[in-house]
């Protein structure tokens, strides 16, 4: 089977903002794939994290794990739960203030079987970001699960675990992605 990819949302800060949200996600996909290139206005720090709310819920719904190596280090294994960063998925690292200038973080996301109500959704993330100094240069790998059963996915909300902007030129893609 062929995947088809359509375009639902794009999205370009054409200003510094708290978040990016796609809302009234249709359910006429059969999965979802979104693609980010980001950056923190986080002060004084070369990373900061990101995090996504499923359909606003902020409840213990939310568990995953996540591999990751940075500076040329060995991967580091880190679970995360409702009760790590937050009741939101956290789902890769971003370049901050302090690392290279002008770069942007590559992540994307990939929800499978998002319109399934009564199934807890699996969705996958990689991402990396350089310093061409090569120091704080991260890639990694999360395998996640969005354990409500209550509805499918209808909106996404992509913040920035410490409450810091994301600067202006920031992207999000969200596509739909039909199996037939």
């Amino acid at each position: 089977m062929a995947n088809t990819f359509t375009l639902i949302e794009a999205k370009t800060l054409t200003s510094n903002a708290a978040s990016i949200e796609f809302t009234s996600i249709p359910q006429t996909y059969t999965d979802l794939k979104l693609v980010l290139s980001l950056r923190s206005a986080r002060s004084g720090s070369t990373r900061d994290d990101l995090k996504i709310t499923i359909n606003s819920d902020t409840g213990s719904n939310y568990s995953g794990k996540r591999l990751f190596a940075s500076d040329g280090t060995n991967a580091t294994s880190q679970g995360f739960t409702s009760t790590g960063p937050g009741s939101q998925l956290f789902l890769s690292a971003v370049p901050a203030s302090t690392a290279t200038s002008n770069t942007f973080s590559n992540t994307e996301v990939y929800f499978s079987n998002y319109t399934i109500v009564a199934n807890i959704k699996s969705i996958s993330c990689d991402f990396t970001y350089e310093n061409n100094d090569n120091s704080n240069n991260i890639t990694g790998f999360s395998a996640m699960q969005f354990n409500n059963t209550s509805s499918g996915i209808t909106t996404l909300k992509i913040e920035i675990i410490s409450a810091n902007d994301f600067v202006q030129y920031s992207t999000a893609y969200l596509y739909g992605i039909s199996n037939s």
